[in-house]
């Protein structure tokens, strides 16, 4: 944080001057800070972006072996039932 200077307490003319400058540097450093935080902005919705596409692969990989799952064992029934049925069980 900037001090008064003495020149500016004994002068109204050297206070704004130096206080314009004060001002000048705040604001440089305010759109820095932006464009800080605009690149933070863009880095997050970048990381949201690859999670969902994470997750959706994790959920086509879960149905995927649902399915296989759920084939075989209707495919081990029906060779059931059709053993059954040839040899008279049924």
């Amino acid at each position: 944080m900037s001090k008064t200077t003495n020149i500016e307490k004994e002068s109204l003319e050297a206070h704004v001057e130096l206080c314009a400058e004060r001002y000048d540097r705040m604001a440089d450093h305010m759109d820095n800070l932006e464009t800080r935080l605009g690149n933070v902005e863009t880095v997050l919705k970048e990381i949201k972006a690859m999670l969902a596409q994470a997750e959706t692969q994790a959920y086509k990989k879960v149905i995927s072996i649902g399915i296989t799952v759920i084939g075989a064992l209707l495919s081990t029934l029906l060779g059931l039932v059709l053993y059954l049925y040839k040899h008279g069980a049924v």
